[in-house]
């Protein structure tokens, strides 16, 4: 059952964006790159995501959706300048860091944001695994023994 509120044609064009996402990601697997590209693929393509479900969301969500489109678009200006056929895993975490590390939003507002946004969509389409990624992503990272800052992408674990 769809929740109220949601725009109309919404979970179709989700579904079409999301779609065209993962066949790009599918074509990039197939051409045999890196598993790090892959990585810096996907990251840039949950900003383009997010960029289309913040035009599209309600009201009540655009606070929440505007902030990850924000803090998104950062990364994605931080990523293009890395090379997918000689970034590292390293490279790509300490350059998502750095963005996450610089940016004046609060993690656990940014994780909120990222969970409700992605609990909505999932209560008014669905699941749609590009969206989970991003609830996913801010919730993977963490503080582990000491003060070392560790990430795993999602379905790393």
């Amino acid at each position: 059952m769809l929740r109220s509120g949601v725009p109309e044609g919404f979970c179709a064009g989700l579904a079409l964006e999301s779609a065209s996402i993962t066949r790009v990601l599918e074509e990039l697997d197939a051409s045999g790159a890196s598993e790090t590209a892959h990585h810096l693929a996907h990251l840039r393509a949950t900003t383009t995501l997010l960029g289309w479900i913040n035009e599209r969301v309600p009201a009540g969500l655009r606070d929440d959706s505007g902030l990850l489109d924000e803090v998104y678009t950062n990364i994605d200006g931080a990523l293009a300048d890395l090379e997918p056929g000689t970034v590292t895993d390293g490279r790509l975490r300490n350059v998502l860091f750095g963005t996450l590390l610089d940016s004046s939003i609060d993690g656990l507002a940014l994780d909120g944001a990222a969970g409700r946004l992605a609990d909505w969509v999932e209560d008014s389409c669905g699941t749609f695994p590009m969206v989970a990624f991003v609830a996913d992503l801010f919730a993977a990272a963490r503080l582990a023994e000491g003060d070392e800052l560790v990430f795993e992408f999602p379905g790393d674990r």
